[in-house]
């Protein structure tokens, strides 16, 4: 398990590392705080590539005690610099780098103390990590005290300082991070419960190799989350902005039946002519997206189709969203329909659902827009709709989202793509449009 779970846990910190590492190269004003979280990401990769399986790395450090040695001063280095980072998150700039010298200082005394304790613990014979006879070997018990208890500090107050802090921020990938840090600290803090039980429980009946993959794993997984919740801010709006994309991908392609029949029954209001595929989006989804809208709209406007002789009531005030798009999608088929029937264009009329939060629900028959593409009035020519059937009411032919309160371009694009579903949910026969 060693052999794999270390190394990708080191890959991780390393490209952390790297990451953090440019920005400092790039600026010649260098920031603490970021110069600190770059050098923990290294220290850590330090520390896990050396946990490795030791015929990898012994030979190169002599003997594996001392190998062993200077692979937990990799972790104080960690300890060290998660508290300069964290000072300088709390303290202004003068008072963080005073505090920042005294943490240091404090801190760098663990190592010294660690190695005096470990070259005495030699003097008593080979160091060993049974402890079912403690006295036997104390300078060395002393020595995972010292190292155990540095370990156990260092991350409770990197864990309380992240969760406490986390629910201060406004920004939202900064409280992400912050709280990944926190369980990834709280996970390492197993790591030394474990360690500890095993230098003062054996003798009490504890078995220590029943809980090392425990300990080993909680640690290992410590250290992933610390990594990626320190740097989550880094990638964070990167992967908002990834998931925005995709959404505006999948709701340009979900516009596209309603689209497509709008625009067979008249392509004067595409701006491109080939509606053959939508790779040609992804180039320039946003805008893509604002066209595919607009031509919707403009489509609607240009169908200049009275209402039938039965038309379906409008729904109620109290209907679904789902309710009302079906019903929009239905009046614009019937529109299409009676268009290609060759029916004057004063017989006939997009119905207009106008929603409960804003119209009544009588107010939703006998609403028509008489603007054409191209003429004057007509919202593809860019004028404002012809009222002369009454005020215009929310709703595609309008321009204007039908949801109550939806007046935003995201909410009018969640309606659309609602009407459009439902407009493909039609009968082909339907939904049939003659080519313009």
């Amino acid at each position: 398990m060693n052999s794999v779970r270390y190394p990708l846990a080191a890959l991780v910190c390393w490209l952390a590392f790297a990451r953090t590492l440019t920005p400092i190269l790039r600026h010649r004003r260098r920031e603490p705080a970021v110069v600190a979280l770059c050098a923990s990401f290294g220290c850590q990769g330090m520390y896990l590539a050396m946990s490795a399986p030791a015929h990898w790395t012994g030979s190169l450090f002599g003997t594996v005690t001392w190998y062993n040695v200077s692979v937990q001063m990799w972790i104080i280095a960690v300890i060290a610099c998660q508290q300069v980072l964290l000072i300088h998150w709390l303290y202004p700039a003068d008072a963080a780098r005073a505090r920042a010298r005294r943490a240091v200082a404090v801190i760098a005394c663990v190592p010294v103390a660690m190695a005096v304790l470990f070259q005495l613990a030699t003097t008593h014979g080979h160091p060993h990590n049974s402890f079912a006879h403690p006295g036997e070997q104390p300078y060395f018990v002393a020595y995972e005290v010292v190292y155990l208890t540095a370990f156990a500090l260092g991350k409770a107050v990197v864990a309380r300082a992240c969760w406490f802090y986390a629910g201060r921020t406004e920004d939202t990938w900064v409280r992400r991070g912050l709280r990944t840090a926190a369980v990834g600290a709280g996970l390492d803090l197993v790591y030394s419960l474990g360690r500890f039980a095993d230098v003062f429980l054996v003798h009490l009946g504890w078995d220590p190799s029943l809980w090392a993959n425990t300990t080993r794993t909680s640690l290992t997984l410590g250290m992933a989350l610390n990594t990626i919740g320190w740097t989550a801010p880094l990638w964070g709006q990167r992967l908002d902005s990834l998931r925005a994309w995709c959404a505006d991908f999948r709701s340009y392609r979900r516009l596209r039946p309603l689209w497509y029949a709008l625009h067979r029954a008249h392509p004067e209001t595409s701006l491109h002519t080939d509606p053959r595929g939508d790779l040609s989006a992804l180039w320039d989804l946003r805008f893509a997206l604002h066209r595919r809208v607009i031509e919707i709209r403009d489509g609607c406007l240009a169908l200049r189709v009275h209402q039938t002789s039965g038309p379906a009531p409008a729904p109620p005030p109290d209907s679904t969203e789902r309710e009302r798009a079906a019903w929009e999608a239905a009046g614009i088929a019937a529109a299409l329909a009676a268009e290609s029937g060759g029916a004057r264009a004063a017989d006939h009329v997009v119905p207009i659902a106008a929603p409960a939060a804003v119209a009544a629900p009588d107010r939703a028959d006998g609403l028509a827009v008489t603007g054409q593409a191209g003429d004057p009035g007509s919202g593809a020519a860019g004028g404002p709709a012809s009222d002369t059937a009454g005020d215009p009411a929310p709703g595609i032919a309008s321009g204007r989202a039908t949801s109550p309160g939806d007046l935003d371009f995201s909410s009018d694009v969640r309606w659309l793509v609602q009407v459009s579903r439902a407009f493909a949910a039609l009968p082909e026969r339907e939904r049939r449009t003659p080519a313009g």
